[in-house]
């Protein structure tokens, strides 16, 4: 197993960090295989991330390290994690990388952990030009692009 250089900030290029052993991640990764734009794709159960990167991620996203695991993947109770710090958690991901269950993407500045597959999209060109429009109004959809150069995906609220 290799470990891990610098994590790429890039707003050209997305980094996956996921395990291939979780349905989330391999979701996630068949969706920027079917979708054109550079993505440099790291994969747990192959590559280690550095500590000092794990600790990078979870400030990036603000949250503490072992919000970032999964804890229904192990094989613990809540009472004994209850008083694990940092390095508790860091040995966990390194031992363990189905612990990281939802991937977490990197573009340039943005960073975002997945919860949904296709959240993935929010970081790459989405435009729906035409898709509140209807022929069924009485005139053609306009479908050409209204944004520049932002990336969104609405969201439902529930």
């Amino acid at each position: 197993m290799k470990d891990m250089g610098q994590i790429a900030r890039n707003d050209k290029q997305l980094t996956l960090i996921y395990s291939s052993n979780t349905r989330v991640g391999t979701h996630t990764l068949s969706y920027l295989t079917g979708m054109e734009g550079r993505y440099l794709a790291i994969d747990l159960a192959k590559t280690k991330v550095a500590d000092t990167q794990w600790a990078e991620i979870a400030e990036a996203l603000g949250v503490k390290i072992g919000d970032l695991v999964d804890k229904r993947e192990l094989d613990i109770d809540a009472e004994t994690t209850e008083n694990f710090d940092s390095t508790d958690w860091l040995k966990i991901i390194q031992k363990n990388d189905s612990a990281i269950s939802r991937p977490i993407a990197i573009m340039g500045k943005r960073t975002k952990q997945i919860d949904n597959p296709p959240e993935i999209m929010e970081f790459f060109e989405v435009d729906s030009a035409g898709l509140e429009q209807s022929p069924l109004d009485g005139g053609e959809p306009d479908i050409e692009r209204t944004t520049e150069n932002e990336n969104f995906i609405e969201k439902h609220k529930e």
